[in-house]
């Protein structure tokens, strides 16, 4: 029988670090929260092979005396709360005393700090319950670098992502922090090159612009409600400007970013009506809030809070959304060029905003007075011999069997190719069946990609985070046939897409491949894949394009040969039957 036991304080250290370190992105969000609270101005974050190695956080704060020095790694030692009663009020980021001490447990860490009191500051080097302290004649301020994380406690380490998808969560948690806090600089070195550089900006609103870009702050609208207990301040997309994800809904309350998992609901009810099916709006919104209000103590990681009155945000969360759009119809027609929305419209420009063209992170439908790119080939409607000539071609590609009981119906919906046989009805979403021929011929052996330059390149302006994806995945990009160069530290240039995407959106393409690598990276471990899952999804034919008997027969035979997963690279299905059967007894015939 196993006898009970104290586990050792190293035991309960490792136990402990569990909870508040994830990742390397926890570490840097726990060293970022402490410069904030010492008051900095300034923060600087290095980091090497994705954090595995090495992190670095430098501020310009208050420091530590040298005597605290030694009792900052000690379990629960803070100095932002003294009694219980604290906890109800916390306006810090930081308070329970564990970050310092979990983190030195499970990593070598070095602390230097100076105050500006004090002629001479401290250095500490802790590592394996261990701690050294010595004179650190520096700046005033804190550094901290932490090398070799979960070097002792291997199991963590095995979990962690590779370096790419790390870098990533570090990117991210510190854009999250710094949206909030426009009077902070802040800047992101990885591998000893600058990455990022976030400014001190004068204002939310400039802030904002600083990370997403200007074009997407043309299509939020800032709006703000006060109350006795409250005040929330939002920025929401124009009914003209939709995401393809909810990767830009954030929730901050008293400036710390919460996971809040009901605002996607409350968003998509207060844009019942205006955003269509797969897409949402943009929203950050923030609620300044009595702290005693508030519990921020509900996550070890202090990623979740619980709110007083539930309802009470919610309804809040909602009025606001609902303010923004002011309540009543929009219609979204195309504008001129100079009728485009200032930035953060108040809802007196509401109206102004309404205008605008639909964002281009939505793919434009395409008319029949377009060109067809059915089976990655481009002709035009009225062109006979060139329609024979894609039908020709695509059926050679997929040796499509010819079957003499089926028979083409036609489309309906505009998305829906119906057909029959001797024994059902078959309905294939075109769409989608397209969409998976082409991601199955893009990943063959013989697929070889060339380059389909533009006549007039597409300048396309990036947030710094899909700017970021975009550079790490540059090399995959250009492997495959895409012509792309970086102008600006947020601006790239589409020179040249692959040849079978040759009529694709390049705008569209970019923004949505960054966002498909950064809200579906686990999905897609082969980075190439995820390229060519995202190029058949822009290149096929879309609902409402329109396609001849041709095209349509041909579809339906390479739908029916047996060659392709009846499921598109998303894993939707794309083909059904009805047999006769079922329809008799639809009617009461059998």
């Amino acid at each position: 029988m196993n006898r009970i036991r104290v586990l050792s304080d190293a035991v309960k250290k490792k136990i402990a670090a569990g909870e508040v370190v994830e990742g390397p992105f926890s570490v840097v969000k726990e060293l970022v929260e402490n410069a904030i609270d010492a008051g900095a101005s300034v923060i600087d974050v290095e980091v090497a092979e994705g954090g595995l190695t090495k992190m670095l956080v430098r501020d310009n704060g208050c420091g530590m005396p040298a005597e605290d020095l030694p009792l900052a790694v000690r379990e629960h030692a803070t100095s932002k709360i003294v009694e219980i009663n604290d906890i109800e009020r916390v306006g810090s980021y930081g308070f329970r005393g564990e970050a310092l001490s979990s983190i030195s447990s499970i990593s070598r860490m070095t602390i230097s700090t100076r105050t500006d009191g004090e002629a001479l500051g401290a250095r500490l080097v802790a590592s394996d319950g261990s701690a050294e302290v010595s004179p650190f004649a520096g700046p005033v301020g804190t550094t901290i670098i932490v090398e070799n994380l979960f070097y002792n406690v291997p199991a963590r380490k095995k979990f962690l992502k590779a370096k790419g998808t790390e870098l990533r969560y570090i990117r991210e948690t510190l854009l999250g922090i710094a949206l909030a806090l426009p009077e902070i600089s802040f800047t992101l070195t990885v591998d000893d090159k600058r990455q990022l550089v976030l400014p001190h900006a004068e204002t939310p609103e400039q802030r904002i612009r600083d990370i997403y870009g200007a074009e997407t702050a043309q299509g939020l609208i800032l709006e703000h409600l006060a109350d006795l207990k409250a005040e929330i301040t939002g920025y929401f997309s124009s009914p003209s400007f939709m995401r393809s994800s909810r990767s830009m809904q954030q929730l901050y309350v008293n400036r710390r970013p919460i996971e809040y998992p009901y605002l996607g609901f409350l968003l998509s009810r207060a844009y019942e009506g205006i955003a269509g099916h797969g897409s949402h709006p943009a929203a950050l919104v923030f609620i300044s809030i009595d702290p005693s209000l508030v519990d921020v103590n509900v996550h070890p990681a202090k990623r979740e809070i619980k709110f007083f009155d539930q309802k009470y945000v919610d309804s809040l969360i909602t009025s606001l959304a609902r303010k923004a759009l002011g309540g009543g119809a929009h219609a979204v027609r195309v504008a001129r060029k100079e009728t485009a929305p200032e930035p953060f419209a108040t809802r007196d420009a509401a109206d102004h905003a309404n205008t605008t063209t639909a964002s281009s992170e939505r793919a434009p439908s395409r008319t029949a007075d377009e060109p067809r790119r059915l089976f990655g080939h481009t002709a035009q409607y009225d062109d006979a011999v060139s329609t024979q000539s894609v039908i020709r071609d695509a059926r050679h590609l997929y040796r499509a069997s010819e079957a003499p009981d089926r028979r083409v119906l036609g489309v309906i919906f505009g998305t829906y190719l119906l057909a029959e046989d001797a024994e059902s009805l078959i309905i294939i979403d075109f769409h989608a069946a397209h969409e998976r021929m082409l991601f199955d011929r893009l990943m063959s052996a013989e697929y070889e990609p060339s380059v389909q330059g533009l006549a007039f390149p597409v300048v396309v302006e990036l947030s710094i985070n899909e700017y970021a994806i975009i550079r790490e995945q540059l090399a995959r990009l250009r492997e495959i046939g895409f012509d792309i160069d970086f102008m600006s530290d947020t601006t790239v240039s589409v020179q040249g897409v692959p040849d079978i995407a040759r009529g694709i959106d390049p705008a569209a393409f970019v923004r949505d491949f960054a966002e498909s690598i950064r809200t579906e990276r686990d999905r897609h471990p082969d980075i190439r894949a995820a390229i060519m899952e995202r190029i058949a999804c822009h290149a096929a034919a879309r609902a409402n394009d329109h396609l001849t008997t041709e095209d349509m027969r041909a579809l339906l035979d390479t739908v029916m040969s047996g060659r392709h997963e009846t499921r598109c690279p998303h894993g939707r299905p794309f083909l059904y039957r009805l047999g006769r059967s079922e329809l008799e007894g639809l009617f009461k015939r059998s």
